[in-house]
């Protein structure tokens, strides 16, 4: 007997513009056993997914599971029967169906924050999902970039008092996100939820302008 095994990408979350979460998953016979691991995808090639990797996503796993295991557990609930069966299978059903509308990244809000972030940091991964590694690997170019466009204010001034420009408003938010993952915490991250609250013109900067910031090397 043939037992068929590995690993492999399940969960695909929060996907706009052609970037996303998924996780890695040990299977058999292609049913997720356990994540290995999860990772934001920039781009995909013939030899597969290009990213950087992340903290494990509770959100990818549970979309892989219930996406795989979901329908399993319906068809198994209706052959089974009775109250019981029935309700294990409308959850099943339930769920799974649910965890499809995650796939696309969804609201207003998100979709300007993942804007920002293209813009800030050259990919979509929100700066809470991303590695302690790529964080620091960052923070320089962020840093250089808003004592370009800084004109003798603080980041926390842009928060306060708003930005003179797109690239500053851009530039200031990178540098709080940052920040917020090392010793700025909560404080460093409401102004840049604030600064992210008063952006509604972020699209004014192309995405292939002079701000536009570039993952480092090797993290694609």
């Amino acid at each position: 007997m043939i037992v068929i095994y590995g690993t492999r990408h399940y969960g695909v979350v929060d996907e706009r513009g052609g970037e996303y979460a998924l996780t890695r998953f040990a299977h058999i016979y292609w049913l997720p056993l356990f994540p290995v691991g999860s990772m934001w995808v920039t781009r995909t090639t013939e030899d597969g997914y290009r990213g950087h990797t992340i903290g494990l996503s509770g959100k990818s796993v549970l979309a892989g599971y219930a996406r795989v295991w979901g329908p399993i557990a319906a068809v198994a609930g209706v052959f089974t029967g009775g109250v019981g069966g029935f309700a294990v299978a409308g959850a099943a059903a339930g769920l799974s169906g649910w965890s499809w509308t995650w796939r696309k990244l969804r609201g207003a809000r998100n979709e300007r924050r993942s804007h920002l972030n293209m813009l800030a940091f050259g990919t979509r991964c929100d700066p809470s999902r991303m590695s302690r590694e790529l964080v620091e690997a960052l923070m320089p170019e962020v840093e250089a970039r808003w004592a370009e466009v800084a004109g003798g204010k603080t980041p926390s001034d842009v928060a306060r008092f708003g930005a003179e420009n797109p690239a500053q408003a851009v530039a200031a938010y990178g540098l709080l996100r940052l920040r917020a993952r090392g010793g700025g915490g909560k404080a460093s991250e409401d102004e840049a939820m604030r600064i992210l609250d008063q952006a509604h013109d972020v699209s004014a900067l192309d995405d292939g302008g002079p701000y536009r910031s570039q993952l480092p090397d090797g993290a694609v």
